[in-house]
């Protein structure tokens, strides 16, 4: 079965997923810098809440394509599904666990990598 032109192939899947990791430590060691060092964990862990369900999704979908290219798309939109609910439950439990987070910066966090997906889009063009 051959991949779709705007479907990346597993090494982009991997390359996306770096590329989140790497804005959000970006982004935290800026926010460290300037407004001090809870706001950079703040900003990390709040980036690491999307990143960590991202870099499973992304290798859950690879497999997929390895092994059953016949499921990808259940495997997309269910891992999509999946991937949204744990961001938001490790969001909770950071709000539970964690007493000195700087929420601005963990929103921050999680719109960088959020917005690092539509980066790697205009990157591959």
């Amino acid at each position: 079965m051959s991949l779709p032109m705007s479907f990346p192939t597993p090494s982009g899947f991997s390359a996306i997923v770096g590329l989140q990791a790497a804005l959000v430590v970006m982004v935290a060691v800026g926010m460290a810098l300037f407004m001090g060092a809870t706001a950079g964990w703040s900003t990390l862990a709040g980036g690491a809440a999307c990143w960590l369900p991202s870099a499973l999704f992304a290798w859950r979908l690879s497999l997929a394509l390895r092994l059953r290219p016949e499921q990808v798309a259940a495997v997309f939109f269910i891992g999509e599904f999946a991937k949204m609910l744990f961001t938001v439950l490790i969001l909770f439990g950071m709000a539970r666990v964690v007493d000195t987070i700087y929420w601005p910066g963990a929103v921050l966090g999680v719109i960088v990598a959020v917005k690092a997906n539509w980066l790697a889009l205009l990157l591959r063009r």
